[in-house]
């Protein structure tokens, strides 16, 4: 579990960039003379991209650029501003004195304590736990799992909403097992799936990604 939990943490997360400025200073008939983020005015012809911006045509009297998704029409001597992206939301793990990383979250809105755990391909639960946090299993599927001490039964549901630091999902897909065959909450990639992990120093990061 924590070889695979190692080299997940070895992908980096990307940081958010800095907003993009563009403007234009001139044109010469199918080419303009165009400035991104402060730099000399560089000659674009339509369908170039620099620094995420892309120029869509050239009139006489100003360019359209495609800049942050979105349309512009700018005259010369004229400029934009891309807003930049805010930053994804996050979590914090720090490690315990065995090494695992133990995550506060919650499910349902109940405090839930998780040890994360890269080998769990779905998120585990006690099953008193569940029946706390209010974890339906009326169309619930039996299944069988493996656990630390051999095979049990469980119960396939989807957790409504779970939540962890800053980071939110819904419609999580999880097992409930009975208490005997577990005591301690899982965080499996049915949530680890959707953020990217980091290493920093003996804390774990995790950001948002969908």
């Amino acid at each position: 579990m924590f070889k695979a939990l190692l080299a997940l943490c070895l992908v980096g997360v990307a940081m958010a960039a800095a907003a993009t400025s563009v403007s234009v200073s001139g044109v010469m008939g199918d080419k303009a003379l165009i400035s991104v983020n402060g730099s000399a005015p560089r000659v674009m012809r339509p369908g170039e991209t620099v620094g995420g911006m892309r120029l869509l045509a050239v009139g006489p009297d100003g360019v359209e650029v495609m800049l942050d998704n979105r349309r512009h029409t700018l005259a010369i001597g004229q400029g934009v501003n891309a807003a930049a992206p805010s930053a994804a939301p996050r979590a914090v793990l720090t490690a315990d004195g065995r090494g695992h990383f133990i995550a506060n979250g919650m499910v349902n809105g109940l405090p839930v304590r998780f040890m994360v755990d890269t080998g769990a391909s779905l998120v585990a639960l006690p099953a008193s736990l569940a029946r706390q946090a209010g974890v339906s299993l009326a169309n619930a599927v039996p299944v069988m799992i493996n656990t630390a001490n051999g095979q049990a039964r469980a119960q396939r549901v989807v957790i409504n909403h779970l939540k962890l630091g800053d980071i939110s999902a819904n419609l999580v897909e999880a097992v409930v097992v009975d208490d005997a065959a577990l005591t301690l909450p899982l965080l499996g990639m049915s949530f680890l799936n959707r953020v990217s992990l980091q290493r920093e120093g003996d804390a774990l990061v995790l950001m948002q990604r969908y």
